[in-house]
């Protein structure tokens, strides 16, 4: 290119010369045309002279005056325009025509002077002078002419010729014009070039030349030097790129030069220092100005949060230094910038820490173990690790974007650019929009078979709501497949979690200071107990612990004179971390830290247990006698009072024994409950087996069978009270019931009760004394669990009776104990004049299997069950159980119970029956059943009422049978809960989920009585429940209600099937249709009345009456 400049800039000049030649030749050339044209003049001029002397020479030679000078000169003009005259100032024209007419001219001239000379001869002019004559001035006139025309030819050429220079003219100006344009610029370029030898082009500042020539320069003693150093650019350059970084040099210098005055130097030295000279400054003034230049910078930072400028400053004065260089002072203030830079580094470097901590920290709640994590700036574009494992793949900063593309390439298959594109970061400031937000994602890398989970969590965010900073953090998993870890693999994720949490805690050490009580120090080298610390707030527990007069002493020695108060259990434990030998023995192995646990007998007897710890490193020493340096192992010895923690390791050992204690108690109950629930399970077994048999070897004795039938019932249902009282303790001990909130009628509630138990008193040989009323109840119908409050009762009584003596006594009565409110309080009491018990088993009589064991219990004796069942129903339903006793003369119970006051119902007469009741004669009833006995009972039952059976063995069974049936064929279905390849609720979930079946009754059987089994057969569609075993009677009772009930259902809609839609309003179109769903969700309660149902709607039942007629 240079080359190419220098060819064109020769050329042109070649071009200059040529026509500067040109127009010089040309000038000339205009020049000698001009003069031939002025000499052109004179011959036309001189042409028509020799026509007027010839003509006037001729008149006067006429008038006899001869005229030889006169003819003379004539024949010298006419030579002269011949061959030109330089006296005449003649030329000689080039022109042939002109010379060929003057050749004539100078012909007819000598004709017309001989005419003359025969004129003077005869003195009388003829008529050829007069014809030569006018021949001669015909020949002048045409000469003349031809001049004229030469004249103008010439005229013409020199136009021609000037036109020429002035295009000669303008080339050479626009070659000069270019040629000077080019000069300037050179010049300018030159002027440019000669500044930016001396001005940093990325700053605007001075550069490292015009720094070099002040630090060169000579010194005066006012002036100083200043050393700039940028803390973080190389930070910068590595993790966000040199372009960031070159924004963050222009910054500071900008704001360098804005800070410091004019009158000040400051410049670029080069990378990331700068130099500043000042003038005329003191210490005290350059202090200040250094003060307002980091204040000022501050205020720039505030408009640059996310890259804040860092730097260090030092300087130097020549009137500190009068005999150094300026670049001897620019070396002193360099060296005391560096000792700013260093502390800069270290607070940096401490801020740095402590975010990591808190972000660390920020980790802990997800109470995952993170091996690697990254604090990344979004909006910089930059990540730094806060943890990371030997192994792991990134540096310790960068970009962000390319950490991003590295780790997608660690990452295995089809993960790669789901994680990639997850990790962006528009993806990012999608999906997390607030600090509680998280981000899970899961990637296989490439090398290893661990599952590496990674969380992002957002940090902040900047002004505008925009993600700023997050936290990237990795977890690795192994898969439960994988084989277990290897010892060294092991050993080294211990240790690198170790390291981590060592690294991590900022208050370790402050945890090791705030564990000991006391501290000293130990040279064991020397061994010798150098000096103590005593801790803020632990003075007391230091003088405890320590007790030595004077310091250094030695070690071994002090504690050999404390051996004395050392219990004998403990000494051994004692010694070996009072032997400075064994410790840095210890030491020397590889141990460098040791404790030791002993007990320390007080003046007053009492026992203090202390730990003690001791840490032990090698420090290197200077001996200033022996001039050389000496390892020294040190130990720092933390002693800690313990007796409060043994006392509380003492009461938990006491506690975990009582525990210990009531487990095997109770479990020697639970073996005890066993035992007896073998013998009372075994033996109305046997009773029901062996009368079996006997009724088998005496089938013709119906009435020996009939009593044998009913003694068999008895057992039966015996065994039945005894297994339902174990899964009833069962429940409550897990939590498992639930009271129900009905109407119940208290007065009701004691005549059920009676009619139960009343034949059992008679059976027993007792007297009842029920002092229990009507008037009993002053509010005779409360809301709660009628089941549970019967069982209450019944267990209590059931007791009563049990245990009372043959011809004993029972009183019953209830108290009524006021109101609060909407609630109000029964007390019951039930007094018997039994065996009573033992002042040892009224302790135990509300826990789970205790009985009396020192009298003869009847044949078959009660669980252990029903008194602690009653005790926990009643305090689930927010009352007390107590009683008291005396043994050999009875027992009296206490039952409070708090009930909320229910409203008496209308009083009304008893409703008419839709329909009478109906039989199941004739019904086709489907039954599904595994067990062969379980349905050989229910096709008897069926058979009695002459209804039709249709057999399933399994659920699958059952939905085949009705997918081949005829619609309307089966009526109704019972059906077992547990059974082979479907079971009872899948069966029941599938039927009523298709429209042809939905409305067909179904009624579970069952021997679960867990209510939960319950609830989940209702929500699969049943419409009944009836537990195993079961009596004929019941089983016939509900399936006759519920064919009524279905019955019932189908006359009322068919009755109101005539209404027209559009006569309903909207109001009792909602009525007509909750209606309907009360019907159909209630369709199995056998015992459904209007009064109910108008009840759940709010209404009397003639309200519900006039609305449903309506």
């Amino acid at each position: 290119m240079q080359n190419h400049e220098k060819n064109t800039y020769s050329l042109c000049h070649i071009v200059i010369a040529v026509l500067a030649v040109v127009l010089i030749g040309l000038i000339v050339w205009m020049m000698v045309i001009v003069s031939h044209m002025q000499g052109t003049a004179r011959v036309v001029n001189y042409a028509g002279l020799v026509r007027g002397t010839t003509q006037r020479m001729v008149k006067l030679e006429m008038a006899g005056e001869p005229q030889d000078k006169m003819s003379r000169e004539i024949e010298a003009y006419i030579q002269g325009l011949r061959e030109g005259d330089a006296s005449l100032s003649l030329v000689r024209l080039s022109d042939p025509d002109f010379q060929d007419k003057m050749k004539e001219l100078s012909g007819y001239y000598l004709q017309v002077k001989q005419e003359i000379i025969q004129l003077r001869r005869t003195g009388k002019a003829d008529s050829y002078l007069i014809a030569a004559t006018e021949q001669f001035f015909a020949i002048c006139d045409e000469a003349t002419a031809l001049a004229e025309v030469y004249s103008e030819k010439q005229a013409k050429d020199l136009a021609v010729l000037e036109k020429g220079i002035t295009l000669v003219i303008f080339a050479l100006m626009i070659l000069i014009g270019l040629e000077s344009f080019k000069a300037l610029k050179r010049l300018m370029q030159n002027r440019v070039l000669q500044k930016k030898a001396y001005l940093d082009a990325a700053t605007g500042l001075p550069n490292k030349n015009r720094c070099e020539e002040i630090l060169d320069a000579p010194v005066s003693l006012d002036m100083g030097v200043v050393s700039f150093d940028l803390n973080d650019l190389r930070r910068i350059n590595n993790s966000r790129g040199h372009e960031v970084g070159d924004v963050y040099i222009r910054r500071f210098a900008t704001a360098l030069r804005a800070a410091v005055p004019e009158e000040h130097f400051v410049g670029r030295f080069g990378g990331d220092e700068f130099l500043m000279v000042t003038y005329g400054l003191s210490g005290a003034g350059m202090k200040a100005l250094l003060g307002d230049l980091r204040a000022k910078l501050a205020e720039e930072e505030k408009e640059h949060p996310d890259m804040p400028l860092s730097y260090a400053a030092g300087y130097a004065l020549a009137k500190d230094a009068p005999e150094a260089s300026m670049r001897e002072l620019f070396a002193k203030a360099d060296k005391y910038m560096y000792i700013q830079k260093n502390q800069a580094k270290r607070k940096e470097a401490e801020a740095e820490r402590r975010l990591s901590l808190r972000l660390l920290k920020m980790l802990s709640r997800y109470r995952k173990n993170f091996a690697d994590c990254l604090y990344c700036d979004l909006k910089m574009d930059a990540y730094r690790t806060i943890r990371a494992r030997t192994d792991f793949p990134l540096a310790s900063e960068g970009s962000y974007s390319g950490a991003v593309l590295q780790l997608a390439e660690e990452i295995e298959g089809a993960d790669r650019e789901r994680i990639q594109s997850a990790l962006s970061k528009e993806a990012l400031e999608k999906s997390l929009l607030h600090r509680e937000d998280a981000l899970d994602l899961s990637f296989t890398p490439k090398e290893g078979a661990e599952l590496c989970r990674l969380v992002v969590i957002p940090v902040d965010f900047d002004r505008e709501g925009q993600l700023h900073h997050v936290l990237l953090a990795f977890q690795h998993v192994r898969r439960a497949e994988d084989a277990p870890l290897g010892a060294k693999e092991a050993l080294s994720l211990y240790y690198e979690q170790l390291k981590q949490s060592i690294l991590e805690n900022d208050s370790y050490v402050d945890a090791m200071l705030d564990m000991a009580d006391c501290i000293y120090m130990v040279d064991l080298t020397h061994d010798r107990l150098e000096r103590d610390i005593v801790l803020p707030g632990k003075e007391e527990a230091h003088a405890r612990l320590f007790t030595a007069s004077s310091l250094p002493c030695a070690y071994q020695a002090y504690c050999e004179a404390h051996m004395m108060q050392i219990t004998r259990q403990t000494q051994g434990c004692y010694r070996t971390a009072m032997s400075v030998t064994d410790l840095l023995k210890r030491f020397e192995a590889g141990d460098r830290q040791f404790s030791a646990e002993y007990e320390v007998r007080e003046k007053d007897g009492t026992i203090r247990w202390v730990r003690k710890l001791i840490l032990m490193t090698r420090i290197t020493v200077y001996d200033t006698d022996a001039g050389q340096d000496m390892p020294v192992v040190q130990a720092i010895v933390l002693l800690k009072d313990t007796t409060e923690m043994h006392e509380m390791e003492e009461q938990r050992k006491a506690k975990l024994q009582a525990a210990l204690d009531e487990m095997s108690s109770a479990n020697r109950v639970k073996t005890e409950f066993l035992s007896r629930m073998s013998h009372d399970i075994r033996t109305p077994l046997n009773g029901i087996i062996g009368l079996l048999k006997i009724n088998e070897d005496h089938f013709d004795n119906k009435e020996l069978v009939l009593e044998n039938h009913k003694k068999i019932q008895t057992a039966a249902k015996h065994l039945l009270s005894l297994i339902n009282d174990i899964l009833q303790m069962s429940k409550l001990e897990a939590g498992g019931v639930i009271l129900s909130r009905e109407r119940i009628s208290l007065a009701e509630q004691r005549d059920d009760i009676r009619s139960i138990l009343s034949d059992r008193v008679v059976e027993a040989g007792l007297e009842w004394i029920d002092e229990v009323k009507d008037y009993s109840f002053p509010v005779p119908f409360v809301y709660g669990s009628p089941l549970h409050l019967r069982q209450i009762i019944l267990n209590i009584l059931g007791n009563c009776i049990k245990y009372n003596k043959k011809g004993g006594r029972i009183l019953t009565k209830v108290e009524f104990l006021g109101t609060s409110g909407n609630r109000c309080t029964y007390r019951w009491t039930a007094s018997d004049t039994g065996i009573g018990m033992s002042e040892e088993f009224q302790k135990h009589v509300f826990e789970p299997f205790a009985q009396e064991r020192n009298f003869a219990r009847s044949e078959y004796g009660g669980t252990g069950l029903g008194m602690p069942i009653a005790k926990s129903l009643a305090e689930k339903m927010g009352g007390t159980l107590s009683f008291v006793s005396r043994q050999g003369v009875g027992t009296t119970f206490t039952l409070s119970l708090p009930f909320r006051i229910c409203h008496a119902p209308e009083k009304r007469n008893k409703p008419k029956r839709l329909l009478q009741t109906s039989s199941i004669a004739g019904l086709h009833v489907l039954v599904a059943e595994d067990n062969r006995m379980n349905m050989e009972i229910a096709e008897f039952v069926l058979n009695v009422e002459e209804a039709f059976i249709i057999k399933a063995v399994n659920g699958e069974e059952a939905v085949r049978i009705f997918a081949d049936s005829r619609p309307g064929e089966i009526d109704a279905i019972l059906m077992d809960v547990m059974m082979p390849v479907m079971d009872g609720m899948e069966c029941c979930r599938r039927l009523k989920s298709e429209m042809q079946t939905s409305h067909i009754p179904v009624m579970m059987l069952t021997a679960y009585t867990m209510d939960e089994q319950k609830v989940q057969g209702y929500e699969c569609g049943a419409d009944s429940y009836i537990l195993k075993p079961f009596s004929a009677k019941l089983l016939q009772v509900r399936l006759r209600n519920l064919i009524d009930n279905r019955r019932r259902l189908q006359s009322f809609f068919a009755d109101r099937s005539a209404l027209k839609q559009e006569a309903i309003s909207e109001v009792d179109k909602g009525f007509v249709e909750k209606l309907r769903e009360l019907i159909e969700a209630r369709l199995g309660n056998a015992g459904l009345s209007v009064e109910d149902l108008g009840g759940e709607l709010g209404l009397s039942r003639v309200q519900l009456y006039r609305k449903s007629k309506r």
